[in-house]
């Protein structure tokens, strides 16, 4: 028998709970191992790094750029 990827069952790769609501233009940050990731709400990656800082504050001003064109 054939053994599955545990990965979905690992609770080491938590996903943070920040809601999706329609209009919310804010970053999804999501630890991933030892990496910080920021989404958009397209769902399209803005930031890969070490430090979660410095994502969360790169992700937040590229999406108040984009709020003001």
């Amino acid at each position: 028998m054939s053994k599955t990827s545990g990965e979905s069952q690992n609770p080491r790769y938590p996903q943070f709970n920040e809601s999706f609501v329609l209009g919310d233009y804010d970053p999804i940050i999501i630890e991933r191992g030892k990496k910080w990731a920021a989404y958009d709400k397209n769902g399209r990656l803005i930031i890969l790094g070490y430090n979660r800082r410095i994502c969360q504050e790169y992700a937040n001003d590229r999406v108040r750029k984009i709020r003001q064109r």
